[in-house]
């Protein structure tokens, strides 16, 4: 009876002792490789703490001496105006079609004007017998026949009745249409027979001539680019039809202040065109090579600081952060003006972390641009796009 309580009692330890091993081993296993993770980590961080931390710097570079604009042109003929009847009547003929040049005085339409001539007919009558009264009043040999007053009375009949004449024939001249100055006939709205009367009401121009030896481009130019407008400023004129050649042009006057509604300076540029290649009415494109009125800097935009109210970047002095003010100017894009806060030269954080603070050390790292991805490269926008956006550049 001893003996088999005594060996009961032994498996009975023996099946504990397994089962505590085996729960030992389990421990074991899933605690050690814990630890080591634990263990490096905690290296890791220590190392990371006593590390110096290291960032991307570029340099700040000064702008250019000149800015490059390019905005859009509303393009109208050196000299263009409408030709109107003078006088009431019908159109008889006409001699000069659209795309015809014609020269200051040249015979466009003629007129008939029946009503006119009736007119004429009538006053060189009442002429002819105002003529005579006034003749016969004169020749009176007898003193005190007639009164000095009715001899006043009949000159000054005949006079008005002469200079009623003289006026309906210098209307009988306007029968003949003619071209105030050279130019090209761009509109035609006659046919023989067309009614014809002397008022400009809109519609009733009869010709439409233009002067196309120079173009005149007028470019609304936003405020901030308006202090650098100048007669004689070399302008490049651009149109989609001569994709990558550029027109020279200058500047001749502009509006000497600025459009409330739009805060923008009208400004007129003239473009020579002697061989007729641009067109009046043509979308066009005026680059403007502006100079730099003051100094400036241009930073990467992602230099910039993100959060808080004032702008402002990382800079790395001797190995150590330093966070300064800046005042930002013009936006293109990708890059931004500083006109105050930088010299240039400057060494600029990329993307500063917020963990950066004043007068941490770091190290710096130079910028190297990403390598261009494979396959084809992105199509190139459309030279003289007339639906592109205003674009301005801080380089020539």
């Amino acid at each position: 009876m001893s003996d088999s309580n005594s060996s009961g009692s032994g498996r009975f330890w023996l099946l504990i002792f397994v089962v505590l091993l085996v729960f030992g081993g389990l421990f074991l296993l899933g605690y050690v490789p814990r630890h080591k993770q634990e263990k490096a980590r905690d290296a890791e961080a220590r190392q990371t703490a006593t590390e110096t931390p290291t960032v991307t710097v570029i340099p700040a570079k000064a702008a250019p001496d000149t800015t490059t604009v390019t905005l859009p042109a509303d393009t109208r003929s050196l000299r263009e105006t409408f030709v109107f009847a003078r006088a009431n009547g019908f159109v008889k003929s006409w001699s000069a079609d659209i795309g015809q040049h014609v020269r200051a005085g040249q015979v466009l339409a003629e007129i008939t004007t029946p009503e006119l001539d009736q007119q004429i007919a009538e006053a060189r009558a009442n002429l002819g017998l105002a003529r005579t009264s006034y003749s016969r009043l004169a020749g009176v040999a007898l003193p005190g026949a007639i009164s000095k007053q009715e001899l006043d009375a009949a000159q000054a009949q005949y006079a008005a009745q002469r200079a009623g004449v003289q006026q309906l024939l210098a209307q009988q001249g306007f029968r003949r249409v003619t071209a105030p100055f050279s130019g090209i006939v761009t509109q035609r709205n006659v046919e023989v027979g067309s009614l014809v009367s002397s008022n400009n009401a809109p519609g009733s121009q009869l010709f439409k001539i233009e002067q196309t030896e120079k173009l005149r481009a007028f470019v609304q130019v936003p405020q901030n680019f308006a202090p650098a407008i100048k007669n004689g400023l070399a302008a490049d004129y651009l149109v989609p039809e001569f994709a990558g050649r550029a027109f020279s042009g200058k500047v001749v006057r502009d509006a000497g202040a600025l459009a409330p509604d739009t805060r923008t300076l009208l400004t007129e540029v003239q473009v020579p065109n002697p061989r007729g290649e641009l067109r009046p009415g043509s979308y066009a494109q005026v680059r403007f090579h502006l100079p730099r009125k003051a100094a400036s800097v241009i930073i990467p935009a992602n230099a910039l600081v993100p959060g808080g109210t004032d702008s402002r970047v990382a800079t790395v002095r001797e190995g150590k952060i330093h966070y300064q003010p800046i005042t930002i100017g013009r936006d293109f894009g990708n890059q931004l003006e500083v006109p105050q806060g930088l010299q240039g030269g400057e060494l600029l954080v990329l993307n500063p972390a917020e963990t950066l603070t004043e007068g941490a050390a770091v190290q710096t790292k130079a910028f190297t641009p990403p390598n261009k991805p494979a396959g084809p490269p992105p199509a190139l926008p459309r030279p003289n796009d007339p639906d592109a956006p205003r674009v301005s550049s801080p380089v020539k």
